[in-house]
């Protein structure tokens, strides 16, 4: 359904016509389709190494079509290559994550788990894709903010991986103190980005000025 929703969004023109209705209904079903399979597999006991795999993979496929399709039409509309920019931190960052996911394992035989700043970059990235879908029309000095907002989280969850990867490889204990900044950085980027999302429905909804 990716295809389908990058084709149609392509050619929206405004929020609310033909285009942007089916647009949303690929991409909606999509997500569902992701959301039904695992819930499946589960209740079934279909669950397998693979698609335990596979499943994160899927998730950073929609994340990257929608970087692209926004990456086409937000150059277009701004001219500016924010969301090119993150798409290059964002293709660095997988593959990174995924290379060095690798060899810890082969080096220190360990596994490593989802950490709660990549749930939170992943959460950030999400919402600030949908209001740049859902708002198609929205000033462009709005959508320039939003793009330098999903970069800043992506970088900031870049680094918390990088800490983490050199505090197992060296094996000293300083997950505490990283704890300590990394939350206080996750604090500001979520209330800012919380504060900058309601000020952007507010303003397009013309409840403030």
């Amino acid at each position: 359904m990716l295809p389908v929703f990058m084709i149609f969004y392509l050619k929206v023109e405004k929020m609310g016509d033909r285009y942007y209705f089916i647009a949303l209904i690929a991409l909606l079903l999509s997500i569902l389709s992701d959301l039904f399979d695992g819930k499946v597999a589960r209740k079934y006991n279909m669950v397998t190494d693979w698609g335990k795999m596979l499943d994160p993979i899927a998730d950073k496929l929609t994340q990257g079509v929608l970087a692209i399709t926004l990456g086409i039409r937000i150059t277009a509309k701004t001219g500016q290559p924010l969301m090119w920019i993150f798409l290059g931190i964002f293709i660095i960052k997988e593959l990174y994550q995924g290379l060095m996911g690798l060899y810890i394992i082969k080096k220190k035989d360990f596994v490593q788990a989802a950490k709660w700043y990549g749930k939170f970059s992943t959460g950030g990235i999400d919402m600030t894709f949908f209001a740049l879908l859902l708002f198609p029309n929205i000033p462009n000095h709005v959508v320039n903010i939003l793009c330098w907002m999903v970069i800043l989280v992506l970088t900031y969850s870049f680094i918390c991986y990088i800490i983490y990867h050199i505090s197992i490889l060296t094996g000293k204990p300083t997950e505490k103190q990283q704890g300590v900044i990394q939350v206080s950085m996750g604090g500001v980027f979520i209330l800012t980005h919380i504060a900058i999302m309601v000020y952007i429905i507010l303003r397009f909804y013309n409840v403030i000025m």
